[in-house]
């Protein structure tokens, strides 16, 4: 007589269930996953929990969604950046009491903020950033992106540009606006959000204003990391002045921990 058959581990295959369906999906919420999954709200906690600890899964700091990090996609990549940088972008809030931004290139011409150190207080800019796509023309990333890049890189940049639906950012890069504040951005080392961009992806927060440096690994750029204010508080210069030394710290320390990863998030590029 066979042997019966074992039974199947049923946490575990609810667990993979999640993870499956996050790694199609992107970055969801606790109540989204729980619509999907079928399961009280404490059991996909607790699965959650048990994907992030051994480092299966990434709960954003910024939104508090979860996102898979498995997989060649570029959702996962940037979610292993993040769980690689978070660290960092908190020394950094720490050391200047801004909050810090990190986007990634997650292809030619389209950068995501993957993580922020915002949070909602009064007087403070909107705290929901994490999944928004900075303009390449008119945002600090998109400059610093742009000014780093080599003028391959670039023009495969500014051939997404172009292929937008704003007239705006079109007119931009074909009447040399925008290369004149690349030069400026490659000259002063860091890219300035230009005044009155501001998106208002919601109703909360001040208008934001913001600097921004390159992760630049080798002859990859692969993102940036900003620091982020109200922009009545500082002028950009100001910020420079007093913090920009401590953004390229973390920035060099950010690059350095992809390094220590054994370069498993840079190859994928």
């Amino acid at each position: 007589m066979a042997p019966p058959a074992p039974k199947a581990n049923r946490s575990l295959q609810r667990g993979l269930q999640l993870l499956d369906h996050l790694a199609q999906s992107g970055a969801l919420g606790l109540a989204d996953l729980t619509r999907a999954a079928a399961l009280p709200k404490p059991t996909i906690y607790r699965l959650l929990n048990t994907l992030a600890g051994s480092g299966w899964v990434y709960r954003r700091r910024n939104d508090g969604r979860y996102v898979a990090v498995i997989g060649p996609q570029a959702l996962a990549t940037a979610a292993r950046t993040a769980q690689l940088a978070l660290p960092h972008l908190a020394a950094l809030t720490a050391r200047t009491g801004l909050a810090a931004d990190l986007t990634w290139l997650i292809e030619p011409g389209i950068l995501e903020v993957i993580d922020s150190t915002r949070r909602r207080k009064a007087g403070g800019v909107d705290p929901q950033v994490a999944g928004f796509r900075p303009s390449l023309a008119f945002s600090a990333p998109g400059r610093a992106l742009l000014a780093a890049s080599s003028e391959a890189e670039r023009a495969r940049h500014l051939q997404h540009l172009l292929r937008t639906d704003s007239p705006a950012e079109r007119h931009a890069a074909t009447s040399g606006q925008l290369a004149a504040e690349i030069a400026r951005t490659q000259k002063r080392g860091y890219g300035i959000r230009a005044q009155g961009y501001w998106p208002q992806s919601s109703d909360y927060g001040r208008e934001p204003m913001d600097i921004a440096v390159a992760l630049v690994a080798g002859s990859k750029v692969l993102g940036c990391v900003s620091l982020v204010w109200p922009s009545e508080d500082a002028a950009p210069e100001a910020v420079a002045r007093g913090h920009l030394s401590d953004l390229k710290l973390a920035v060099r320390n950010i690059v350095a921990s992809l390094g220590k990863a054994g370069n498993r998030v840079t190859k994928t590029l």
